[in-house]
């Protein structure tokens, strides 16, 4: 009788053993599947932004080689034609000046987009530049309070930076807004970006479904680790960017 108690016991530890060690085994498996899963798919956006990148490297070297020369060569003729003209019309004076203008937005454009120049970017140094040249078009203001350094390698500024551009493309383009804040801000654990305007604001879920820029977005935010929020009212939007400071790599 004892024999076949203790017989008992040892089969049902056993059998508990199998389901617990049959459990732990399911447990690594389908924690092994999630993290493969990731890794896959986060190699697939990083080609996907690769490809971006390639594709606005291209973009670039033919705005500088082609569409630059063709401005340039026209602001040459109007030259040429204003030291021929002994009364110059005001008009011609300003469309030359409007056409130095554009060469130089150009200019700063096909720079942004060099790949070259890419691999030293600075994000605090572009965003800079960038916020510059917006105000000048006099579309809208930009104000802009940050840290000195973003403590990120340079691919990942890269991918910090597409993701503000898209933003205010989105607030100048579909929200037309007239001021725009940008605040970057730092604790010991999260780089924290937030930016507000002043614009029409817009339906997140209805815009997500159609809006390939926001879902952009997502994607590089994903890339860096970080999240991404959005809240909008009839009286202006705020997209708010929270991403790790520990990323030494994407």
């Amino acid at each position: 009788m004892i024999s076949a108690i203790v017989l008992f016991m040892l089969l049902g530890a056993l059998i508990v053993y199998f389901v617990l060690a049959y459990k732990r085994k399911q447990e690594l498996h389908n924690t092994e599947m999630i993290i493969t899963k990731n890794n896959f798919e986060n190699q697939l956006l990083q080609s996907r932004i690769e490809t971006q990148e390639e594709t606005l490297a291209v973009l670039g070297k033919e705005l500088h080689d082609n569409i630059g020369q063709l401005l340039n060569s026209t602001k040459l003729l109007i030259g040429v034609t204003q030291r021929k003209l002994i009364d110059a019309p005001d008009t011609l004076t300003i469309a030359d000046e409007t056409l130095a203008t554009a060469i130089s937005e150009l200019r700063s454009l096909s720079k942004s987009l060099n790949k070259e120049w890419l691999q030293q970017f600075n994000f605090i140094e572009n965003l800079q530049t960038e916020i510059k040249r917006i105000n000048a078009s006099e579309i809208l203001q930009i104000n802009c309070s940050n840290s000195s350094k973003i403590p990120f390698p340079s691919d990942a500024q890269i991918i910090l930076f597409r993701i503000v551009q898209e933003a205010l493309q989105n607030a100048i383009k579909h929200a037309r807004a007239s001021h725009i804040d940008i605040t970057i801000t730092e604790d010991q654990n999260s780089l924290l970006l937030l930016i507000t305007d002043n614009g029409t604001g817009f339906d997140f879920n209805d815009s997500k479904k159609n809006s390939l820029g926001l879902l952009n977005m997502q994607h590089r935010t994903k890339l860096l680790g970080g999240s991404i929020e959005w809240a909008s009212t009839n009286s202006g939007t705020s997209v708010t960017l929270r991403l790790p400071l520990l990323n030494e790599t994407i």
